[in-house]
């Protein structure tokens, strides 16, 4: 009962902090790569379904360096990868052009992806996830 009540305590302490910080709210996205990806110049402002995913995750003065947007390579397709502080790394934020989740819930595909993906580009902010392959 303690060890929840803390983690309430510090959860509620971090949103605060977070939602305290005032920079670039109006624009969380500022800064994001000119890339052009899936025929669409800075993706991550200008791939709706993209651009709303991200609103969520970044606000407060340091989005852009505990959250990321990272284009790679995987058999010939592009793979927008999401990667943000308070989601799971483990394969459920990879996108195809369309805003398409892919299916890497099979650990066996998930390993091939880290395995044989090539990072093109970081889009937006941090890439936080280094797998070892």
């Amino acid at each position: 009962m303690k060890i929840k009540s803390l983690l309430l305590i510090v959860t509620c302490s971090s949103l605060s902090l977070f939602s305290a910080c005032k920079k670039d709210i109006e624009d969380p996205l500022n800064g994001s790569s000119n890339v052009e990806v899936c025929g669409i110049k800075d993706p991550v402002n200008n791939l709706k379904w993209l651009s709303d995913k991200m609103k969520v995750y970044t606000f407060g003065d340091n989005a852009d360096k505990l959250n990321g947007v990272v284009l790679f390579e995987y058999k010939g397709e592009n793979v927008i990868e999401i990667q943000c502080s308070i989601c799971s790394s483990n394969n459920i934020h990879q996108y195809k052009c369309d805003g398409t989740l892919y299916d890497f819930s099979n650990s066996n595909n998930f390993q091939d992806y880290v395995k044989n993906r090539k990072k093109i580009d970081v889009l937006y902010g941090t890439e936080i996830w280094k797998y070892s392959n």
